[in-house]
Protein backbone atom coordinates (compact mmCIF):
# COMPACT_ATOMS: atom_id res chain seq x y z
CA UNK A 1 0.00 0.00 0.00
CA UNK A 2 1.73 3.41 -0.90
CA UNK A 3 1.87 6.21 1.68
CA UNK A 4 -0.83 8.25 -0.52
CA UNK A 5 -3.37 4.90 0.59
CA UNK A 6 -1.98 5.11 4.45
CA UNK A 7 -2.34 8.87 5.08
CA UNK A 8 -5.93 9.24 2.68
CA UNK A 9 -6.98 5.94 5.12
CA UNK A 10 -6.25 8.04 8.46
CA UNK A 11 -8.05 11.16 6.84
CA UNK A 12 -10.92 9.31 6.46
CA UNK A 13 -10.90 7.29 9.79
CA UNK A 14 -10.38 10.71 11.47
CA UNK A 15 -13.62 12.42 9.67
CA UNK A 16 -15.64 9.56 10.64
CA UNK A 17 -14.53 9.31 14.53
CA UNK A 18 -15.23 13.36 14.76
CA UNK A 19 -18.50 12.83 12.70
CA UNK A 20 -19.77 10.81 15.55
CA UNK A 21 -18.42 12.60 18.03
CA UNK A 22 -20.33 15.03 17.21
CA UNK A 23 -23.12 13.03 16.70
CA UNK A 24 -22.93 11.87 20.22
CA UNK A 25 -22.45 15.33 21.66
CA UNK A 26 -25.73 16.65 19.57
CA UNK A 27 -27.37 13.35 21.00
CA UNK A 28 -26.53 14.21 24.35
CA UNK A 29 -27.51 17.92 24.27
CA UNK A 30 -30.98 17.26 22.72
CA UNK A 31 -31.21 14.44 25.93
CA UNK A 32 -30.52 17.29 28.50
CA UNK A 33 -32.79 19.92 26.95
CA UNK A 34 -35.72 17.16 26.98
CA UNK A 35 -34.76 17.25 30.76
CA UNK A 36 -34.90 20.74 30.91
CA UNK A 37 -37.39 21.75 29.00
CA UNK A 38 -39.65 18.73 31.06
CA UNK A 39 -39.01 20.72 34.37
CA UNK A 40 -40.30 23.85 33.01
CA UNK A 41 -43.07 22.33 31.78
CA UNK A 42 -44.04 20.40 35.20
CA UNK A 43 -43.34 23.56 37.12
CA UNK A 44 -45.48 26.22 34.75
CA UNK A 45 -48.37 23.34 34.84
CA UNK A 46 -48.01 23.46 38.64
CA UNK A 47 -49.20 27.56 37.80
CA UNK A 48 -52.33 28.43 37.14
CA UNK A 49 -51.25 31.91 36.26
CA UNK A 50 -49.09 30.25 33.59
CA UNK A 51 -49.64 29.69 29.71
CA UNK A 52 -46.27 28.64 28.69
CA UNK A 53 -46.50 24.90 29.45
CA UNK A 54 -47.66 24.08 25.96
CA UNK A 55 -44.40 26.15 25.02
CA UNK A 56 -42.38 24.09 27.09
CA UNK A 57 -44.08 20.46 25.74
CA UNK A 58 -43.64 21.67 22.21
CA UNK A 59 -39.41 22.11 23.48
CA UNK A 60 -39.37 18.65 24.71
CA UNK A 61 -41.05 17.61 21.41
CA UNK A 62 -38.95 18.99 19.30
CA UNK A 63 -35.62 18.09 21.65
CA UNK A 64 -36.76 14.39 22.06
CA UNK A 65 -36.91 14.54 18.10
CA UNK A 66 -33.35 15.76 17.72
CA UNK A 67 -32.26 13.22 20.16
CA UNK A 68 -33.90 10.47 17.76
CA UNK A 69 -32.33 11.65 14.74
CA UNK A 70 -28.94 11.65 16.27
CA UNK A 71 -29.82 8.01 17.46
CA UNK A 72 -31.35 7.94 21.00
CA UNK A 73 -33.20 5.02 21.69
CA UNK A 74 -36.98 5.75 22.85
CA UNK A 75 -35.65 4.48 26.24
CA UNK A 76 -33.36 7.15 26.51
CA UNK A 77 -35.93 10.12 25.69
CA UNK A 78 -38.31 8.20 28.59
CA UNK A 79 -35.32 8.50 30.69
CA UNK A 80 -34.46 12.38 29.98
CA UNK A 81 -38.10 13.12 30.46
CA UNK A 82 -38.29 10.74 33.90
CA UNK A 83 -34.83 12.69 35.50
CA UNK A 84 -37.19 15.92 35.31
CA UNK A 85 -37.69 17.19 39.02
CA UNK A 86 -41.31 16.72 39.50
CA UNK A 87 -43.33 19.75 41.10
CA UNK A 88 -45.77 18.56 43.67
CA UNK A 89 -49.33 20.31 43.15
Amino acid sequence: MSRTADVTGDFDTAARAAVAAAALRVREHALRQVTAYTARAEHVAADPESSTEAAHRDGVAYWACTAREYGATEEQITAAEQAAPRVVR
